[in-house]
């Protein structure tokens, strides 16, 4: 039975995929900050029939790391698959932010993954196979406004995938990048409430983002599909490091490169939500 490690699955994706993969024969070791939280993922488990093991993880702590891993290792003996999915998404414009606010962004969606790559990779190593999920986001391939801190570690994140499916490669090991876009998750909520609310040098291109983002808690796909996408990467034996889920994901990630850089930059220069959606529109086109 494959072992498996998730972070961050007190709800959205992490919640969904834990579920789903014990349900697909997975040994989940389902992993929350704090175990008070733990009680939506308790009762999915319980709802969907499922069984996992539930376990205090803080992505910020190496002593919580280390001791984390090492229960699963004791329980199950190595772990299989690492699914690095914890994380935060606060918006900030790249002026306003804090150097106290930019460590803990990174502490938590970069140094952490970092921390977990390197806690299970011994044992990967020495059993010849193993694969490493690292939930990242479609921001690491377009960068909008208010959204360059957050961007920035899912670029780092992304680095690191790249960097660990080469060195890993000759020890059996794969590493992935999971990309969804606009998810209904809690993060998504939490996100949309960080943009600021008053008048600014930025508050115009932040009523942009706002509008965006509120279409997202709306439209937005559903958890489930993330899951089913990183299992479908655990599973596959083609070597595909980036996984963009879903045709919305996709949608975005095409229609920015396909956009010059000139027309990129000048939608952000329009002046109310209508130009920019209209702009927006021409730019991409119609969403699937």
């Amino acid at each position: 039975m494959t072992a498996t490690l998730i972070t961050g699955c007190s709800t959205g994706i992490g919640l969904a995929t834990a579920i789903h993969l014990a349900g697909r024969g997975h040994s989940v070791y389902a992993s929350v900050r704090d175990l008070a939280t733990s009680e939506g993922l308790r009762g999915a488990t319980e709802e969907a029939g499922v069984a996992l093991t539930v376990l205090s993880l803080d992505v910020d702590s190496p002593e919580s790391i280390r001791a984390g891993v090492e229960r699963v290792v004791e329980e199950a003996g190595r772990v299989d698959v690492l699914v690095n999915n914890a994380g935060v998404g606060d918006l900030w414009a790249v002026e306003d932010t804090t150097e106290t606010d930019l460590l803990q962004m990174f502490r938590t969606n970069v140094f952490g993954p970092i921390a977990l790559i390197r806690a299970v990779l011994p044992g990967m190593r020495a059993a010849g196979s193993g694969t490493i999920v690292n939930v990242s986001s479609v921001s690491a391939r377009i960068v909008s406004a208010f959204s360059g801190p957050y961007a920035a570690t899912k670029c780092a994140l992304e680095a690191i995938t790249q960097a660990v499916a080469v060195e890993g490669a000759a020890h059996g090991i794969r590493c992935v990048a999971i990309e969804p876009g606009f998810t209904q998750t809690p993060m998504l909520e939490k996100a949309l409430s960080s943009l600021p609310s008053t008048e600014g040098p930025y508050s115009t291109v932040a009523g942009f983002i706002r509008a965006l983002y509120k279409d997202g808690t709306e439209t937005g796909g559903n958890p489930i599909d993330v899951a089913r996408t990183i299992e479908a990467a655990i599973e596959s034996e083609e070597t595909v490091i980036q996984h963009p889920v879903g045709a919305a994901a996709e949608w975005v990630i095409n229609g920015r490169a396909a956009a010059s850089d000139q027309d990129w930059v000048d939608l952000w220069t329009r002046t109310t939500e209508e130009e920019f959606g209209s702009r927006f529109q021409e730019l991409f086109g119609d969403p699937p």
